[in-house]
């Protein structure tokens, strides 16, 4: 809340199955991927991979890279693989069990 990205939540999590206000990344770009009006950190890191940086644009963003203008429906270029560590850890969607300190 109130910066950049910090990483990345797989989606469907029951616990995180709350609304998440549209300012919560402290965002003032005028650009919103899923919801959310992007940091310019975040818009910066997005549009290098070919997100637009249009105004005032809506998106939904899914994990894959692809991206879909939200009010035309229509598919736009893939960012590619927004989490390739997932991939790599081969745990699922990439939770680790959090080590305890001894």
């Amino acid at each position: 809340m109130g910066q950049a990205c910090l990483g990345i939540i797989p989606p469907f999590i029951e616990e995180f199955n709350y609304p998440i206000p549209t300012n919560c990344a402290a965002g003032n770009t005028g650009v919103y991927v899923n919801g959310r009006e992007l940091h310019p950190r975040d818009l910066d890191l997005l549009a290098r991979r070919g997100l637009p940086t249009t105004r005032e644009k809506f998106y939904i963003v899914e994990m894959s890279g692809r991206v879909v203008d939200e009010d035309s429906g229509e598919d736009l270029k893939s960012l590619g693989k927004l989490a390739p560590t997932i991939e790599k850890a081969k745990l699922g969607f990439g939770m680790k069990v959090p080590r305890m300190a001894v």
